[in-house]
């Protein structure tokens, strides 16, 4: 008897339904979606455990045909398209016709919708999978429809769910994007009968980026309008030499499409190389509109991957947009740093070899039980390229990595004084006020809270959203005070060692910089005060900090032995 079966329709329904809805953001990304496509300008957004138990989205767009209602929770159906063709000119953001019938797969669902200004509704009570009740409602134009108890009939996903403020955190990052896009739109988020946020429609992306992210992080960026050919990029990138060290402020939208591409972040991130230091990431909020036919927007369930016909034409043409909005920068001849970073053939004979960097860690070990080689007795060579420090110790040329080295420095003392309660803070020679996002803020439990105190940081909360810092760690410039809070909101509770990774974060941030030209005493201190540390040879982020090269290893290379 053969071993191959035909699922039975239940079973494959359930499988092709959790393609498209794997959580609750899942719901909130399709229906919100469907009403932007509606042409409606004000949506609302209620959820209850966020999104668990209940989620409901109201808008003012075009309403159901009460006869299209039962087509539309059927399989394969859509508005959008007609013929295979029509994929070649999609100009809407919904098109699969598989978003209602999976939601419908996994929960019940009540729908109150009306197509026309004369108050005259349609109510539907979907259960079961299937259409419960129907009849005629009171209702103004546009749609209500609320999605009750996700994966009541589906408990294998369900119980893969993550936690309320998990859930809540994924849905208000899809908020935020799409209101920025969408700037003519007024969006808002309710959960647990809670506003957490209000966007009311605007004139225009920068007014939007205002009011998503508040108005020190608009004053860090320049904006972009170019055009060329049939391409076409506005938007907003950071200043010359600011940028923050996240890499999530970066969002990229195609055709009005929120986007995660490779493509774009690479030459965002490539271009940026030339204009900020080496830890900082550029933020950016970038609209690309190209034509539809050079786009593929059908590879991936939930439309949250495309495909570039020319990816290449796409990488350059970004890369010119950026470079022409620094021509008119009137500090970017004098401020400008052409040094690409390029790895020097040192690093690459020393790490990028397979096995190597994990050898220099045995090496390490091995080493850290002599003791004596870590005394302060060394002969200064100078630095290279203002980055590195060159020493003569114990017969061995030794190159020592400054901002690394610092950074370990840094590390160990602020370790010490964090376990010890002993972390000298400072107040901020001028009033220092953080306005977070609702994304930010969400992010900022009591935990990271109690973190942040701990390490010296006192935050008087003044709203929901903002906090006045009245004493912050001696080590910490006051410019990059926002930069790090952030850094730490944003790490994982549940990671190990929570408390080293946010002492690293400050450690690091604070650390010398590379191309930063240092005195002889500056970088003896460096090298006596390293050699003092729990592990001279790596940074808290794992990266080398020495190459040691000894007379033998030099003679090999250069073929004397």
């Amino acid at each position: 008897m053969g071993k191959i079966k035909v699922l039975k329709k239940e079973v494959y329904n359930k499988i092709a339904a959790g393609e498209v809805v794997e959580r609750p953001l899942s719901v909130v990304k399709e229906l919100v979606e469907n009403s932007i496509d509606s042409e409606a300008d004000d949506i609302k957004i209620e959820i209850f455990d966020a999104g668990k138990r209940s989620i409901k989205i109201d808008d003012n767009g075009d309403g159901f045909d009460s006869e299209d209602i039962e087509i539309a929770f059927n399989r394969h159906s859509t508005s959008k398209l007609s013929e295979l063709s029509d994929f070649d000119d999609l100009n809407t953001l919904g098109f699969r016709g598989e978003a209602l019938p999976s939601i419908l797969e996994v929960s019940k669902i009540r729908l109150k919708t009306s197509n026309n200004n004369k108050g005259e509704g349609v109510y539907c009570l979907f259960e079961d999978i299937e259409l419960k009740k129907k009849e005629e409602i009171a209702f103004n134009k546009g749609t209500s429809i609320e999605v009750i108890d996700l994966f009541y009939n589906f408990p294998v996903r369900r119980k893969f769910l993550k936690s309320n403020r998990t859930e809540l955190n994924q849905i208000i990052s899809f908020v935020e994007k799409m209101a920025l896009v969408n700037f003519k739109i007024s969006f808002s988020l309710i959960n647990d009968n809670r506003s957490i946020l209000s966007y009311g429609k605007v004139k225009s992306l920068k007014d939007r980026i205002y009011q998503v992210f508040g108005k020190d992080f608009l004053e860090e960026l320049q904006e972009i309008d170019f055009e060329q050919n049939f391409y076409k990029l506005n938007g907003f990138v950071s200043k010359l030499n600011k940028g923050v060290s996240l890499k999530r402020y970066q969002f990229f939208f195609v055709n009005n499409r929120p986007i995660r591409e490779k493509t774009l972040i690479a030459s965002l991130n490539n271009t940026f190389i030339r204009y900020l230091e080496k830890h900082k990431s550029p933020i950016c909020i970038l609209m690309l509109e190209i034509p539809s036919k050079e786009v593929d927007a059908n590879i991936h369930p939930q439309k949250l991957e495309i495909k570039f016909k020319d990816s290449n034409a796409i990488y350059q043409f970004i890369k010119r947009a950026i470079d022409n909005s620094f021509l008119d920068d009137k500090d970017f001849n004098a401020n400008i740093k052409y040094d690409f970073r390029k790895t020097s053939d040192i690093d690459n004979h020393s790490f990028k070899r397979e096995g190597v960097y994990k050898d220099e860690i045995v090496q390490s070990q091995r080493l850290f039980s002599e003791t004596s080689f870590f005394d302060d007795d060394f002969d200064l060579i100078g630095q290279y390229k203002n980055s590195y420090i060159i020493i003569e110790k114990s017969e061995e040329l030794l190159i020592i990595d400054q901002h690394n080295a610092h950074e370990r420095i840094n590390f160990d003392k602020l370790k010490k004084c964090f376990y010890e309660t002993k972390i000298t803070t400072i107040s901020p020679l001028f009033p220092i006020i953080i306005e977070f996002s609702e994304s930010e803020i969400s992010r900022l439990n009591e935990y990271k809270k109690q973190i942040l105190e701990k390490i010296g940081f006192e935050m008087e909360q003044l709203s929901r959203n903002s906090f006045d810092i009245k004493r912050l760690p001696q080590i910490v410039e006051e410019q990059n005070v926002k930069d790090l809070i952030l850094s730490i909101i944003y790490l994982k509770k549940d990671e190990i060692n929570f408390e080293d990774k946010a002492l690293s974060i400050i450690a690091c941030k604070n650390a010398i910089k590379v191309n930063h030209k240092l005195y002889p005493e500056e970088m003896k201190r460096i090298v006596r005060d390293l050699f003092k540390t729990s592990n001279p040879y790596f940074c808290p982020h794992k990266r080398p900090i020495i190459i040691r090269f000894s007379l033998g290893d030099i003679e090999k290379m250069l073929k004397r032995k």
